[in-house]
């Protein structure tokens, strides 16, 4: 079932306001359910924060980093932070979310080479080694001070960061901030532009990641003069041998969507894509004639042809909007919903199963606050098993309170039986 053969509905109908009420599991797509856990004592949860990154492994979520100039640097819950005094106000940590508990962990860091570079960074699972999280790029305080090319490595089951080994490469991307990856279908990483905090850049680079000793390669020329205006916090997806690039901007600019910025990786050249607009969307839904609003600091998951880019920032407003763009058709759909809040420099990213996970970000820049709330919503229908798992957490709430014995005893499978449960066996020696 695709994106456009299910009716959209961001709404909740009366017949599933009242199923609600009555506490009965009803499972809907493109609907936002917030996961925040209540605060109670004993519970542990991030610090409200902007400018990390969320990545998701085997059901659960990962966010790395994170900025909150609000957090002083002698605030009593995070006096027990062994890094805290030196990274305040960026977060060196490292949590994990049980999308099936829907509880918090955070994960006690190790290893000799863990980043300083916590804002504006990437964050991808490795295509190979299991569990493996790769974070590059990003910056320390000041921004723009403290950067690096480092790809660092790091095993979400036991904290223990490493640098992953890459042959030198004369074609080694500059250290940069804000600046977007993705992963092709090879296993092959993209790298497309930064800043330094005072130039902008727009080269594109490549590292092979399947490979035992990958080594960087630069694929655009140094004067390609259908080369895009270079930005920091855009987005970029990959499909069908292309790189497209999506919004993004400079301290005082931000890119449309009319138009994407193509790369061809073969044949490395930049070249521009028109789009279609959403005759459907209504005079007050982006840019008043079909297209999003221009904007930086957005999300962006993609699922094989589809791009789904999430709220974001333009210089004066913060947006709560998602909207859709087919990379077969290079139509633009706006899904019917809203974000509870509006934010930006938020993380993104999407399960195995297409379930869009949003979490932190600014979401006042008057107030200049931020949220750590954690909200969802599927793309698509997910297999039976899945969503009878969704029902049987919804009716037991506490499942992993209850012994794993018992658990068998009535039938639960052990592959979801340890999705309650936290840890794991460790990849790097």
């Amino acid at each position: 079932m695709e994106l456009e053969d299910v009716p959209v509905d961001g709404e909740i109908t009366g017949e599933r306001r009242k199923n609600k009420e009555k506490g009965i599991y009803k499972f809907s797509i493109f609907r936002v359910e917030d996961l925040s856990p209540s605060p109670s004592k004993g519970t542990s949860q991030p610090k409200a924060r902007s400018g990390h990154r969320i990545a998701s492994y085997n059901g659960r979520i990962f966010s790395f980093g994170g900025y909150n100039p609000r957090i002083d640097e002698g605030d009593e819950e995070m006096l027990e932070d062994p890094f805290w005094g030196e990274s305040c106000p960026l977060f060196k940590e490292l949590w994990e979310f049980n999308l099936t508990t829907r509880n918090w962990r955070k994960i006690e860091l190790s290893g000799s080479d863990i980043p300083k570079q916590l804002a504006s960074h990437t964050a991808v699972f490795h295509p190979v080694y299991s569990g493996c999280l790769l974070i590059y790029g990003g910056t320390g305080n000041p921004f723009g001070s403290v950067t690096s090319t480092a790809l660092h490595a790091c095993d979400v089951r036991t904290g223990k960061f490493v640098k992953l080994r890459t042959l030198p490469s004369q074609d080694e991307p500059l250290a940069l901030y804000g600046q977007s990856i993705c992963l092709d279908s090879t296993g092959t990483l993209y790298t497309v532009g930064g800043t330094t905090g005072f130039q902008y850049f727009m080269d594109v680079n490549s590292i092979a990641l399947t490979r035992s000793e990958p080594s960087w390669q630069r694929l655009n020329s140094s004067d390609d003069s259908a080369e895009p205006f270079p930005r920091y916090r855009h987005e970029i997806a990959v499909y069908d041998g292309k790189i497209y690039l999506l919004g993004g901007g400079t301290s005082n600019s931000v890119c449309g969507f009319q138009t994407i910025p193509t790369f061809h990786i073969g044949e490395k050249y930049w070249y521009i894509t028109k789009t279609n607009c959403d005759k459907d969307a209504t005079i007050d839904e982006g840019d008043g004639d079909g297209y999003p609003d221009a904007r930086r600091c957005h999300g962006l998951v993609q699922t094989d042809h589809r791009v789904l880019i999430i709220a974001g920032y333009d210089g004066h407003e913060i947006f709560s909007d998602v909207w859709c763009l087919d990379l077969l058709t290079m139509d633009w759909k706006k899904i019917n919903i809203e974000l509870p809040k509006p934010v930006y420099f938020h993380g993104v990213t999407l399960t195995q199963d297409d379930r869009l996970v949003i979490f932190g970000g600014v979401d006042s820049v008057q107030q200049n606050t931020r949220t750590n709330q954690i909200y969802s919503f599927w793309l698509k229908i997910p297999s039976l098993r899945c969503i009878a798992w969704e029902s049987v957490n919804h009716y037991i709430p506490k499942l992993n309170k209850i012994p794993q014995g018992k658990l068998r005893e009535i039938g639960i499978p052990g592959d979801l039986i340890e999705s309650l449960s936290d840890g794991g066996k460790a990849i790097f020696g």
